[in-house]
């Protein structure tokens, strides 16, 4: 509508746009895709709230395929950060979405596992404090992690914002658990997360 009446839309016209897709629910999935694509041709680069909606509009409508190829292009362009990269042992997740820490967290320990480099990592969810509705990661977080990769993970000891996958786990869980299954799931349309 915008163009018909020879406006441009501007970064801040495609987030707001792909925002309200998010917020529409699944059935706007592909209008949101389809806004950042339109985005990137127009020559507009997308930021992190461009990343954050679409990573949330892909991860909502359980198109975890999607949601994990726009986090790795988001980390690509040093929007969001590359755990695996960086060789920490501790993941922060903190300022970050629900969506946006567990897709990167789900890439970061398929990465883990395709390179055989296991190791124990402690993850950071904070306690909320900063949130208004309370410790949305502390709670969500751990529960995407146990139902949909299959991974067991441990709260660490009197620090309700952080938990742990051990070194133990890692190799188990790419040996013998779930990391086959995950990984289809985060590369195929399928869906396990309810």
């Amino acid at each position: 509508e915008m163009k018909k009446r020879g406006v441009e839309p501007d970064i801040v016209t495609y987030n707001a746009a792909i925002s309200a897709c998010e917020k529409g629910g699944r059935e706007y999935t592909d209008t949101a895709l389809a806004l950042l694509a339109e985005l990137k041709r127009s020559g507009i680069g997308p930021d992190v709230i461009t990343y954050n909606a679409i990573v949330k509009a892909c991860f909502d409508g359980k198109r975890y395929s999607h949601a994990q190829e726009k986090t790795r292009e988001a980390i690509d362009m040093g929007i969001y950060p590359n755990f695996v990269a960086s060789k920490s042992a501790k993941w922060d997740l903190h300022d970050l979405t629900e969506a946006t820490s567990c897709m990167l967290l789900g890439d970061s320990l398929i990465s883990i596992v395709e390179a055989s480099w296991f190791r124990k990592v402690t993850i950071i969810t904070g306690k909320g404090l900063h949130s208004d509705d309370g410790p949305v990661l502390q709670e969500k977080v751990p529960r995407f992690l146990r139902e949909v990769a299959g991974i067991e993970i441990s709260m660490q000891e009197g620090n309700e914002g952080r938990f742990i996958i051990t070194r133990k786990t890692l190799q188990k869980w790419g040996t013998f658990g779930k990391y086959k299954e995950f990984k289809n799931v985060m590369t195929n349309q399928q869906c396990m997360y309810r």
